[in-house]
């Protein structure tokens, strides 16, 4: 079956012009919407599109790099021919002020000519006519429809191209390759996370010390306000402990000297929650009971305070390197069950990297370690220190009971 020609291919001496016929526009949109199925087309559009089929199945022989190097150029063909089309398209003309007036009009009126002013309403009707037009698929230009087809040529050719594209790297290769992706990622995470986490932590750990100091600034006025009301006595629970224990915390008031710092928030100098460090997971926050006369339990407690064997007078608001109060003792905490200790290790409060101290004179300050400029331990006693030497300081020993008491006004001592 002979194929049917139009005019322009009819003429041997008519130049060659770059554009398709319009049976040739018609069977090649035909050919695509079909899937490049020539089968589903009419009788009419069959022989050219099995033409223009036969073409384009040019594109599957050969190797990969034969068949990329023809897609792109018929891309390049097919490219060239879309702009010289967008070129013959004429540019679109700008409004008139009358007909821009009245379509700012038709729109503000809901797109309903008969609100529009009588004397914009005709040409009112004119845009609402034209709008129809596309909302009715009104008819296309051959400009319009060549381009078109362009695109759609365009867009098929690209779709099995980039298939290939991807289904070439597994190609030969086992599924190791994606054990290795996965691998991969997996390893970028960890990478991530070994450097986050330590910032995370970082932040939350100054987040604790930021708070703590807060604290420590509240304790500081409550001291104060109760050294105005009791006689420049820093607060006491009891007389003393007679030379009995101070750590039995929650029992009896005269065997606790944590009850003694409890004082200021039994008589309302401040909050319980003042006195609990966010690095305490078992600190409370507010009183167990209105009677209550001191913390519960030794982990309940967050800070330490200068243990109290008898009254003291005139020592806050003093000049000194005396510490009263701190983020709770670890020397302390080993005593009690028993471990061995070590006087240069740092509060559990904010995992060993240091301590707040708030000294006599009501600064309170971050220390890195238990050893003041004085060389006064802050855990121990003078007469324990004496004891302690560098090499007995590196292998541990046990020498609280929890008797002690500080040596003199400036020996640095606190507890529990």
């Amino acid at each position: 079956m002979s194929e049917p020609r139009d005019t322009p291919h009819d003429t041997p001496d008519t130049p060659h012009n770059h554009t398709l016929s319009a049976l040739d526009i018609e069977a090649l949109d035909a050919l695509i919407e079909a899937g490049m199925e020539a089968e589903r087309l009419p009788e009419t559009l069959r022989p050219r599109a099995l033409h223009v089929a036969g073409l384009l199945g040019l594109l599957d022989a050969g190797s990969v790099e034969d068949r990329k190097a023809r897609i792109s150029r018929v891309l390049e063909a097919l490219q060239l021919a879309r702009e010289e089309t967008s070129s013959a398209i004429p540019e679109a003309v700008e409004l008139s002020l009358n007909d821009a007036e009245a379509l700012d009009a038709w729109v503000l009126a809901g797109f309903d000519p008969a609100r529009v002013p009588a004397s914009l309403r005709a040409r009112a009707r004119a845009h609402d006519a034209l709008a129809g037009l596309v909302r009715a698929g009104g008819p296309i230009s051959s400009d319009f429809a060549r381009t078109n087809l362009i695109e759609r040529t365009m867009a098929r050719l690209e779709q099995p191209a980039e298939a290939a594209e991807e289904s070439y790297p597994f190609v030969g290769a086992s599924g190791r390759n994606r054990w290795a992706d996965i691998l991969s990622v997996a390893a970028m995470m960890l990478i991530a996370a070994s450097i986050l986490w330590p910032v995370l932590g970082s932040v939350r750990n100054s987040s604790r010390q930021t708070i703590c100091a807060s604290n420590m600034r509240g304790v500081a006025m409550a001291m104060g306000s109760y050294t105005n009301d009791q006689d420049e006595m820093l607060p006491m629970a009891t007389a003393g402990f007679g030379g009995g224990t101070w750590w039995n915390v929650g029992r009896d008031p005269s065997h606790s000297n944590s009850a003694n710092l409890y004082t200021l928030a039994r008589e309302n100098y401040l909050g319980l929650d003042s006195l609990a460090c966010p690095g305490n997971p078992q600190a409370i926050a507010a009183p167990r009971s209105p009677e209550a006369r001191d913390w519960s339990s030794l982990e309940e407690i967050s800070y330490s305070y200068r243990v109290m064997a008898r009254p003291e007078q005139s020592l806050w608001g003093t000049p000194s390197q005396l510490v009263i109060v701190a983020d709770r003792s670890p020397v302390v905490l080993r005593a009690v069950r028993g471990q061995v200790i070590y006087p240069l290790e740092s509060s559990p409060n904010h995992r060993g990297q240091g301590q707040h101290g708030l000294f006599a004179d009501g600064s309170a300050r971050w220390l890195t370690t238990p050893m003041l400029e004085s060389g006064d331990n802050i855990w121990l006693p003078k007469p324990v220190e004496m004891l302690i030497d560098l090499a007995a300081r590196q292998r541990g020993l046990d020498p609280l009971q929890g008797t002690e008491a500080p040596a003199d006004r400036q020996d640095s001592f606190v507890g529990p």
